[in-house]
């Protein structure tokens, strides 16, 4: 099966990492010897699934960066990462998409091909609408000690909220509409959860809550079906926007050469 890619490029550098990356976009900052959305551009291409990219950002510095690739398309992008996707939304609708549509933001320059092989074939496994990866923090710490996320305690163990998701074209206005609110209480797991209800609060607090019970409820509020795929790719829950995760990335990332 193919998909088409949205990479939200738009987003202004943060405040702490401006202070040593001092460049105006995030995407547009050096990790090793590349901006960092090449990481994410050359993740993508190398993914056999994927068929046209979708770049919503800076486009004219994106373009003097990128190689050229007939199915690569421009569009500006916003301040944040929903606008930067409500922008490419514009260009999408003039074109014929494919049934789903993966959408990565552009700090995610540990993405592999594998790790977004694995959870579109995870995907493909069950019937949803919206699917959002999840990682546990076991795997994130073995992978990469020390990396500093934001976790949950669920039922079926602590994760973090991976960085993509996929969803069904014909869903993206109500996934744009719920998107909004979940950017604007990503970093706070009782806000994310008072978003579908009070129940869902109480049972978070007394660690009570499950992945099914959240799908249940994402499902009644938002009117698709959602799903979350557990994903045993550490790359797909460890993002760059904190000076921290900046040094592990330069760390991590410093021999990469593109060019072989």
């Amino acid at each position: 099966m193919q998909y088409d890619a949205v990479i939200l490029a738009g987003g202004e550098n943060s405040s702490e990492l401006k202070k040593i990356a001092p460049y105006e976009k995030e995407a547009l900052i050096i990790i090793g010897n590349y901006p960092m959305i090449y990481y994410v551009y050359n993740a993508l291409r190398a993914t056999p699934a994927i068929n046209n990219i979708i770049i919503s950002g800076p486009v004219d510095a994106l373009r003097n960066i990128l190689p050229r690739d007939d199915k690569l398309l421009f569009v500006e992008g916003g301040e944040n990462a929903i606008e930067s996707f409500a922008q490419a939304v514009e260009i999408m609708d003039k074109k014929e998409l494919t049934d789903k549509v993966l959408v990565v933001p552009t700090d995610v320059p540990f993405i592999t091909s594998e790790a977004i092989e694995d959870f579109l074939n995870c995907c493909e496994e069950q019937q949803a609408d919206f699917y959002y990866p999840l990682t546990r923090k076991e795997v994130n710490e073995h992978k990469y000690p020390g990396v500093v996320r934001t976790y949950v305690r669920l039922k079926e163990g602590i994760f973090t909220g991976g960085n993509l998701f996929l969803l069904r074209s014909e869903h993206i206005p109500a996934c744009l509409e719920i998107g909004v609110k979940l950017f604007h209480r990503r970093k706070n797991p009782l806000a994310m959860a008072s978003l579908f209800g009070v129940s869902l609060v109480w049972r978070y607090l007394l660690g009570q809550l499950s992945i099914q019970m959240v799908e249940k409820r994402f499902s009644e509020v938002v009117g698709i079906r959602g799903k979350g795929i557990i994903s045993s790719y550490a790359e797909v829950g460890v993002d760059v926007d904190k000076p921290n995760d900046l040094q592990l990335a330069q760390e991590y990332l410093r021999g990469t050469d593109f060019s072989q």
